[in-house]
Protein backbone atom coordinates (compact mmCIF):
# COMPACT_ATOMS: atom_id res chain seq x y z
CA UNK A 1 0.00 0.00 0.00
CA UNK A 2 1.81 3.35 -0.79
CA UNK A 3 0.83 6.35 0.95
CA UNK A 4 1.38 10.37 0.35
CA UNK A 5 1.26 13.11 3.25
CA UNK A 6 -0.55 15.77 2.99
CA UNK A 7 -1.15 19.52 4.84
CA UNK A 8 -4.34 20.88 4.55
CA UNK A 9 -5.56 24.62 5.85
CA UNK A 10 -6.77 25.28 9.07
CA UNK A 11 -10.44 25.15 7.96
CA UNK A 12 -9.56 21.89 6.50
CA UNK A 13 -11.17 23.69 2.58
CA UNK A 14 -7.70 23.07 0.74
CA UNK A 15 -4.80 21.02 -0.23
CA UNK A 16 -1.90 22.66 0.38
CA UNK A 17 1.19 20.70 0.17
CA UNK A 18 1.62 17.15 -1.09
CA UNK A 19 4.48 14.66 0.12
CA UNK A 20 6.02 11.12 -0.66
CA UNK A 21 7.03 11.13 3.07
CA UNK A 22 6.39 12.40 5.86
CA UNK A 23 9.90 13.80 5.95
CA UNK A 24 9.41 15.50 2.28
CA UNK A 25 6.39 17.18 3.28
CA UNK A 26 7.94 18.70 6.68
CA UNK A 27 10.62 19.69 4.05
CA UNK A 28 8.61 21.13 1.69
CA UNK A 29 6.75 23.03 5.13
CA UNK A 30 10.03 24.62 6.24
CA UNK A 31 11.15 25.82 2.66
CA UNK A 32 10.64 29.44 1.47
CA UNK A 33 7.95 28.20 -0.54
CA UNK A 34 6.08 26.08 2.16
CA UNK A 35 5.87 29.39 4.21
CA UNK A 36 4.47 31.32 1.32
CA UNK A 37 1.57 28.64 0.61
CA UNK A 38 1.19 28.23 4.36
CA UNK A 39 1.72 32.47 5.41
CA UNK A 40 1.86 31.36 9.32
CA UNK A 41 -1.26 29.61 9.72
CA UNK A 42 -2.13 26.42 11.42
CA UNK A 43 -2.45 23.62 9.42
CA UNK A 44 -3.63 19.61 9.80
CA UNK A 45 -1.40 17.06 8.32
CA UNK A 46 -2.70 13.44 7.26
CA UNK A 47 -1.29 10.22 5.54
CA UNK A 48 -3.93 8.91 2.79
CA UNK A 49 -3.23 6.33 0.50
CA UNK A 50 -1.79 7.75 -2.47
CA UNK A 51 -4.95 6.27 -5.01
CA UNK A 52 -7.49 7.74 -2.38
CA UNK A 53 -5.59 11.05 -2.12
CA UNK A 54 -5.88 10.98 -6.59
CA UNK A 55 -9.64 10.33 -5.88
CA UNK A 56 -10.65 13.27 -3.13
CA UNK A 57 -8.19 15.69 -5.47
CA UNK A 58 -10.45 14.12 -8.39
CA UNK A 59 -13.82 15.17 -6.50
CA UNK A 60 -12.64 18.57 -5.19
CA UNK A 61 -11.36 19.53 -8.23
CA UNK A 62 -14.60 18.67 -10.60
CA UNK A 63 -17.10 19.78 -7.66
CA UNK A 64 -15.79 22.68 -5.66
CA UNK A 65 -15.89 20.92 -2.47
CA UNK A 66 -13.39 21.26 0.25
CA UNK A 67 -11.43 19.51 1.69
CA UNK A 68 -13.49 18.09 4.83
CA UNK A 69 -16.94 17.92 3.40
CA UNK A 70 -15.15 15.44 0.56
CA UNK A 71 -13.08 13.29 3.30
CA UNK A 72 -16.44 13.54 5.83
CA UNK A 73 -17.48 10.34 7.09
CA UNK A 74 -21.32 8.80 5.76
CA UNK A 75 -23.89 8.59 8.36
Amino acid sequence: MSYQYVAVDVTRSSILLVGETLQDLNKQLLSEEGQQIVKKQAVWMYRIEAEMLLKIQQVMATTGVSFARVTQPAN
